[in-house]
């Protein structure tokens, strides 16, 4: 019931201040990471701030691996995109109700197997069937991100096709104002992931082209911001349950518990095979379960478990789950004190960071610790 309380006791200033520098290093790159990944969902920035705040600790505290770090990912931000656009408008309160009931869904789920003992169907799961559907979501990402980086409007669509169609169509409309900061943008993270990977790449490139934004007031030529971010850690607050629309949606709530643990099993399975511990799936299930299940109550979306910031973590030095909780700490700070400064932060920087950031086009982000962010070969066995 408790299992953060086997290391807690060994637990000492050492071992302390590694978790502390793992923690500031990886909530540098969580915040704008959880902004760029919410809006790929179709939520407000904030939310994704919400569920960085909430979800990294209790994942770290009730899970079994000590430098896993949860928290908004591409690929859930995605499915959350798809499941929810047939049934609501992307942003507005009833779209942002059902993420949240979503999130209700998958933590049950997950905190079901884990409870029961169902982690082995994870052996089912066909390695190479992950890697397709990683690599076919990536397209799609791009896809969804490209009017945000180009300045150009597109209406939502459920397929990918009919949405590149429009986007060929919408070409000639282009603002090149907006399409040089989002170049600006995933110029310099690709840069200083590939060559200066100790920099939060990231975080930097929405400091600069915000700073660009303010001070040369490029927001009244037509370049997007952002705008205001309320202000305060997220409230309680109950989703809405209506029986018939739960029902509608658990059947993507399974293919979103099965595909997003798949790769939070595998970055598990190779951090593991770096630090010696044990992967305990069903531990591992509990302790996501209840980072979605406890998330939904206080305005999270769906989360899990990350390949970057995991890496990062690991190689910043954390030694356990406090290293989470620090980050969380951080994030919660952030929305306290710092959401003035996000304002002025551009739609097209946060499009450049997730184009960067999808599987298929990450450089080397640590060299050193190349295998944490690769499950080629690895077997789910």
């Amino acid at each position: 019931m408790f299992p953060f309380l086997l290391w807690l006791k060994d637990y000492g200033g050492t071992a302390f201040r590694s978790d502390l520098v793992a923690g500031l290093t990886v909530a540098v790159v969580l915040i704008p990471q959880a902004m760029a990944y919410a809006m790929l969902a179709g939520l407000p920035p904030v939310y994704g701030l919400y569920a960085g705040a909430v979800t990294p600790f209790i994942a770290a505290l009730w899970g079994s691996l000590r430098q896993l770090a949860t928290g908004p990912i591409a690929i859930m931000s995605l499915l959350v995109l798809t499941t929810l656009t047939p049934i609501a408008q992307p942003g507005s309160p009833e779209f942002i109700e059902l993420a949240l009931l979503l999130s209700l869904l998958v933590g049950c789920l997950y905190f079901l197997v884990g409870i029961f003992r169902m982690g082995q169907v994870m052996a089912f799961i066909s390695h190479s069937a992950v890697r397709g559907f990683t690599a076919a979501a990536a397209l799609i990402i791009i896809a969804t991100q490209l009017p945000h980086f180009l300045g150009i409007s597109v209406s939502r669509h459920e397929f990918i096709f009919p949405m590149l169609l429009e986007i060929i169509r919408g070409l000639p409309g282009f603002h090149w104002p907006t399409t040089l900061i989002g170049l600006f943008s995933f110029i310099l993270i690709y840069g200083l992931k590939r060559y200066r990977p100790q920099l939060p790449a990231g975080l930097l490139a929405l400091v600069s082209t915000s700073l660009v934004i303010y001070f040369f007031n490029l927001n009244e030529s037509g370049i997007v911001i952002i705008g205001q971010i309320p202000s305060g850690l997220p409230r309680f607050h109950l989703p809405g349950l209506d029986i018939e629309i739960a029902s509608s949606l658990f059947g993507p709530a399974v293919v979103i518990a099965l595909v997003s643990f798949a790769e939070t099993y595998s970055v598990g399975k190779a951090i593991s095979s770096k630090t010696k511990q044990k992967v305990n799936v069903d531990q591992e299930f509990i302790g996501q379960g209840l980072a979605n299940l406890v998330g939904s109550f206080f305005q999270c979306y769906p989360v899990s478990g990350s390949f970057s910031r995991t890496a990062i973590n690991y190689a910043a030095g954390a030694k356990t789950g406090i290293s989470s909780v620090v980050s969380s700490f951080l994030v919660a700070l952030a929305l306290l004190f710092l959401t003035p400064l996000f304002t002025f932060i551009p739609k097209a920087a946060l499009a450049a960071l997730v184009i960067s950031a999808f599987p298929g086009h990450r450089p080397r982000l640590l060299p050193k610790y190349l295998p944490l962010l690769s499950v080629r070969g690895m077997s789910h066995r």
